[in-house]
């Protein structure tokens, strides 16, 4: 029996996720299920930049998501609601409880990790980069439910309750089947190099694994990506910084340290906004403003990684002036390199979406570089050659990691060796995040036994304020608890099946 559970775990495929189908800006996607001829599709997001998306192994659309500036599902008119993630179906429809994801309005707050134990789930990690929403949260969407569209089983669940720069990062662990996840935290105050380093493997979330290594800088805008082999991370910070780093698959450890371009505080540096590494990694590709010099132009740049100087190897391919506004650059599938633009103010609304009217050659088109791997100008860069069939991009594209890449043979982990013990423990918990400003708090569960439960909300004089209870469909449960009407002060709560008891505190301030 032992050797049966063996057989049947490890004999599961990992690499059954892809990055076919992206959902960005105002409506727009492209459909990358022929590699060759990728077309223009739809959603239903409305963001200016964070947009997330995974497909199964065809190429079709599993989920996606993003951080908007409005509510798509209100009323229309005002007042409008800002400022929160949200997940919808392959459906174009909301994800059952997929509202209210702990994020704001940046450009890189999320990315989907699938589980490595359960082919059916996928994390969702998101941040708040600052403002009123700040740390690292995670949930976890299960697709099981309602024939294929998905739920919501734990939301918001905190990791870090610190300030997070914007550019989540992830790549899959040598082994072919885990996963790394990797953010960097942020303080505009005190300059740190501090990298937070996750493994997600089937018995859940483990770490964080602090490496503190690089340059210490101040910047929120600190964006982290993996190369196509992920041997390699690169992060680049808005105040001229650009750094390499070697990965190690296998024990997720970053190291040899390269600072390709120096960290400055001046008022005449190079303010990277976002940054692209070729498929052969032998070029690295930039967006950026002459911050203190023509302000109003942006710049998309490619540098020679193998040069004997990568500053000298700058090669301005392009350049933008406002109203146009050069935004995010991504790898796609097709190892081309998209570029989005937007079409910027005062034409645009003052939501940081567009209005219905604004319409334009650089809002209506994605612009592409063919040949990413070949040098200056055979590179091909054709400015705003992807036509979005009628819908309109913004500054972000789909923050996807490689949900392809595969095990890295000839290493140390390069094979699974999979216990019972990986497979069956689990440990019961109960944990609360209280969000001050939604007056809301977050309850979250897993490891549940029996099928029947009853859920209570107590003050600490044992008088119950809040009592549900209901069937268990999972061993999962979730509940967002409205504490508006209650003063501020320590709650308990409490979760009961015909098995077992959770209680834990949380305080309401």
């Amino acid at each position: 029996m032992i050797w049966l559970l063996l057989l049947i775990f490890t004999g599961k495929s990992h690499g059954q996720f892809t990055d076919r189908f992206w959902t960005f800006g105002d409506s727009a996607a492209i459909d990358f299920k022929n590699l060759t001829n990728p077309i223009p599709s739809s959603s239903i997001l409305r963001v200016r930049g964070t947009c997330v998306s995974i497909c199964d192994s065809l190429g079709d659309l599993l989920f996606y998501g993003g951080s908007p500036n409005i509510d798509i599902w209100q009323p229309p008119g005002p007042p409008y609601t800002y400022n929160y993630g949200y997940l919808v179906s392959k459906n174009h429809q909301k994800i059952q409880n997929g509202d209210s994801l702990k994020s704001m309005v940046w450009y890189q707050e999320m990315i989907i990790i699938p589980n490595p134990g359960n082919i059916n789930q996928f994390y969702v990690f998101s941040i708040g980069v600052g403002g009123p929403i700040v740390g690292l949260y995670y949930s976890l969407v299960d697709l099981s439910y309602n024939g294929g569209l998905g739920k919501v089983i734990q939301k918001n669940i905190m990791l870090q309750n610190f300030q997070v720069s914007d550019g989540l990062a992830a790549v899959k662990h040598g082994n072919g089947r885990d996963w790394w996840f990797i953010c960097t935290k942020w303080s505009n105050s005190i300059p740190n190099n501090d990298f937070y380093i996750y493994l997600i493997n089937p018995m859940g979330i483990s770490g964080p694994f602090i490496q503190s290594i690089g340059t210490p800088t101040t910047s929120g805008f600190q964006r982290n990506k993996f190369t196509k082999s992920g041997n390699n991370l690169f992060s680049v910070a808005q105040q001229n910084l650009i750094e390499k780093f070697d990965f190690d698959r296998c024990t997720g450890v970053l190291s040899n340290f390269q600072q390709l371009s120096p960290f400055s505080t001046s008022s005449n540096i190079k303010f990277y906004f976002s940054f692209a590494i070729s498929p052969d990694e032998s070029k690295l590709y930039t967006t950026s403003v002459q911050q203190g010099i023509n302000q109003d132009t942006s710049y998309l740049v490619q540098y020679d990684l193998n040069a004997a100087n990568f500053l000298s190897s700058a090669d301005t391919l392009y350049t933008l002036v406002d109203p146009d506004i050069m935004g995010l650059l991504q790898k796609g599938p097709d190892d081309k390199i998209y570029m989005s633009s937007i079409y910027g103010f005062p034409d645009s609304c003052f939501d940081y979406l567009y209005c219905n009217s604004t319409v334009s050659v650089s809002n209506t088109n994605i612009s592409v570089i063919n040949s990413p791997d070949s040098l200056g100008a055979t590179c091909n860069f054709q400015p705003f050659s992807f036509n979005l069939g009628g819908h309109k991009t913004y500054y972000g594209l789909p923050n996807n990691p490689d949900y392809e890449l595969g095990r890295l043979v000839g290493s140390p982990c390069d094979t699974l060796s999979v216990g019972l013990g990986e497979i069956t423990t689990y440990k019961n918990n109960i944990v609360v995040y209280y969000d001050q400003p939604w007056n809301t708090a977050f309850i979250n569960s897993r490891g549940l036994r029996g099928k029947n439960y009853n859920f209570q909300i107590l003050n600490l004089n044992g008088q119950i304020l809040l009592s549900e209870g209901g069937i268990l469909d999972s061993e999962y449960f979730t509940y967002n608890a409205i504490m508006s009407s209650l003063a501020d002060g320590m709650y308990i709560v409490r979760l009961s099946t015909e098995k077992e008891i959770l209680t834990t505190k949380f305080v309401k301030q």
